[in-house]
């Protein structure tokens, strides 16, 4: 469908995964910064089980223009725990999600799912290593990869092994995990570059998001999914991140499938 020279591209994203939702931050942001994109007809939406933008971007000038931001991302060691550092990308420097910013409680967030032995250069570089170009197809964004760490926010890693209480690095079949690169890579750049996800805590191991069913420009993008719109209907999800085994195994974490969260009101429920 076209609106004037806009076009929609539709992405099968899931709203239930919450690097989904990230990944949907990245692309709406990445579009925003495109001159080619201001017009008063570019918008995204989540409908139909699908992440819908509308925009004059082709889908395949979109994604490469993705791909070279993503490969561009650099971590910045700090000094002390491995957590500590910053991303950047070329010239901008980004935040890093990892630490918490509350004055009280843990001090990192619920986004560090790695131990001290993981260091977020080496899962950077890694997946980048990975990451497949842009061809003339959303198969980019659906690439699946393996011998990768995850960052942990993409429910379709690693649950056979989870779920029966051991980390799959610990029973040998972690070189065997699926891993999306394309995904993982515009997930840490939405939480580096372009939402803070630590304004998004309900407590210290929730995150709570928000999926918008109707239409929004790019640039308000980090606000809807923080649910900080008045009278914009939607979803809202509550994300937990759980152990990826017991005992030190549960140093590592991941997030499975979000859960709606009943108990805020949009604005359509609030008219029943």
């Amino acid at each position: 469908m076209k609106t004037e020279d806009c076009c929609e591209l539709r992405f099968n994203l899931d709203e239930r995964n919450f690097s989904h939702v990230l990944s949907a931050v990245t692309l709406s942001a990445l579009a925003a910064r495109t001159s080619s994109v201001q017009s008063p007809h570019t918008s995204c939406i989540w409908i139909g089980g699908r992440f819908v933008m509308r925009t004059n971007l082709t889908e395949r000038s979109l994604f490469e223009g993705a791909d070279r931001f993503l490969c561009s991302m650099r971590w910045v060691d700090g000094l002390g725990a491995a957590e500590q550092g910053t991303f950047t990308a070329g010239c901008e420097i980004g935040c890093n999600p990892f630490i918490s910013l509350a004055q009280s409680g843990p001090e990192t967030s619920p986004a560090k799912t790695f131990s001290g032995q993981v260091t977020p250069a080496s899962v950077l570089q890694d997946q980048q290593g990975l990451l497949a170009r842009p061809n003339s197809s959303n198969s980019w964004l659906g690439q699946m990869a393996t011998g990768v760490r995850s960052w942990g926010y993409d429910c379709r890693v690693r649950s056979h092994a989870y779920d029966q209480g051991f980390s799959s690095d610990a029973e040998g079949s972690g070189k065997q995990d699926p891993v999306y690169p394309a995904v993982e890579l515009l997930s840490i750049a939405a939480l580096a570059f372009f939402a803070d996800v630590r304004g998004w805590q309900p407590d210290a191991r929730t995150i709570r998001y928000f999926v918008w069913n109707q239409s929004v420009s790019f640039d308000v993008v980090p606000y809807a999914v923080a649910h900080r719109m008045n009278g914009v209907e939607g979803r809202s999800y509550v994300a937990s991140d759980r152990g990826a085994a017991y005992g030190k195994g549960a140093a590592y974490k991941f997030f499975p499938e979000s859960e709606e969260d009943k108990g805020v009101l949009t604005r359509a429920s609030r008219r029943t």
